[in-house]
């Protein structure tokens, strides 16, 4: 008998609970994802950063301050000192010592000022944190500056420094750095050139006063007293030139010889020469004139009386009065026959008497009698001049006022 087809065999289930799992080779570990390890260094690195931000905050965030002490050359006391920090006036710092607080760690910039010295110039001083720095501080010694003082006037002189043009005179140059250096002056129509070689020290003011040479002189000539209707005349040499107005002014050649002349019946004879040798290229003249008893006179050297200098550029000219001699002075008379004579003027002047000087009034006097020429002369007012007959055993006075 046959058998039909045999059944497919049971299924069976695998076996798990003996058996362990299959192990994977060395060379491939396990890894966490990507994600993860970005994330653990990234806090690590915020950690650290932590970390150290709160150390330097706790070592180096802390302020300082500073102590400045100021002193003068020699460690002088000084007085009056200011101090500016970061150029910042520190208001609680009237002297010295001075302690600058709260401030923050680095470097600042530091300037001392003292009344009588000059200031320093900015210095750079490092403040440790949470320390305490210490600045001495010593001033120069005080200085007028650097430089030159040229104290020549007139008119249209100029001045140059190195060849580089200053301005008109006098200069005073304070800033100059020290050595040598060219001092030049251009006298303009007047005055010949000048030039020299100057040698500036250190904190000093060097003084040039040169005399310079006229080239051309400005001769102003006025009448004074007693000169209305004298005839005037400018002489050089042979030539003999009448002045037909006044005042004149006229240019000179100052190397040629001038003189002024002026004659008047009943008036003494004046002449005064013009000249230029005292540097002064601008000068006035003013013609006095004196009575004279016996008709005539030998004349007499003027006296110069110069007026006050003007601020530069332009400088008052000088002004000369000049007076004709007076006849010489009476002859003696016998003993206690002589006059006595007081002698004021407002303001008080100085007395030239029959062309002797006496001295300055009030004055008094033993005189003989006779006639006699008393000149009064101010500084500054000019001069006044008067006649006067006295008889033996007189007592008088002669009073004049200025103007």
């Amino acid at each position: 008998m046959s058998r039909g087809p045999l059944p497919p065999p049971p299924m069976t289930q695998p076996m798990t609970s003996s058996l362990p799992p299959p192990s994977l080779p060395d060379a491939y570990p396990m890894q966490a994802p990507a994600g993860s390890r970005n994330l653990l260094v990234a806090l690590a690195i915020v950690v650290i950063v932590g970390v150290g931000l709160g150390a330097y905050f706790l070592t180096q965030g802390k302020r300082g301050s500073l102590v400045v002490t100021v002193a003068g050359p020699g460690n002088k006391p000084v007085d009056g000192v200011e101090i500016y920090v970061d150029t910042q006036k520190q208001s609680q710092c009237s002297g010295s010592p001075c302690r600058v607080p709260d401030l923050k760690p680095g470097t600042h910039l530091l300037k001392v000022s003292a009344a009588g010295y000059p200031p320093t110039a900015d210095v750079a001083v490092k403040v440790p944190s949470g320390e305490e720095a210490v600045q001495n501080v010593e001033l120069a010694r005080p200085s007028d500056g650097t430089g030159v003082k040229v104290t020549a006037e007139g008119r249209g002189l100029k001045l140059f420094v190195d060849d580089k043009e200053i301005g008109p005179l006098p200069q005073e140059l304070r800033d100059m750095t020290p050595g040598d250096h060219k001092i030049r002056i251009d006298g303009g129509d007047r005055y010949e050139p000048f030039e020299k070689t100057v040698s500036v020290q250190p904190d000093d003011i060097t003084d040039v006063a040169p005399k310079l040479k006229v080239k051309k002189g400005l001769a102003t000539i006025k009448l004074g007293d007693n000169a209305d209707g004298a005839k005037v005349m400018l002489v050089n040499g042979d030539e003999r030139r009448p002045i037909p107005r006044f005042p004149l002014a006229v240019d000179l050649e100052a190397n040629k010889s001038y003189s002024i002349v002026a004659e008047k019946r009943g008036y003494s004879r004046y002449e005064k020469r013009i000249d230029f040798d005292d540097g002064q290229a601008e000068k006035t003249f003013v013609i006095d004139m004196l009575p004279s008893s016996s008709g005539g006179g030998e004349a007499v050297a003027a006296t110069e009386r110069q007026a006050p200098r003007q601020s530069a550029p332009v400088s008052a000219p000088p002004v000369t009065r000049a007076v004709a001699a007076a006849p010489p002075p009476a002859a003696a008379a016998p003993a206690g026959a002589n006059a006595s004579l007081t002698f004021t003027s407002t303001p008080p002047s100085n007395v030239i008497f029959d062309g002797r000087p006496l001295g300055k009034t009030p004055k008094s006097a033993t005189v003989p009698p006779g006639t006699h020429t008393v000149v009064f002369v101010h500084p500054e007012m000019g001069r006044k001049a008067k006649s006067i007959n006295v008889n033996p055993g007189q007592k008088a006075t002669l009073t004049v006022k200025f103007p």
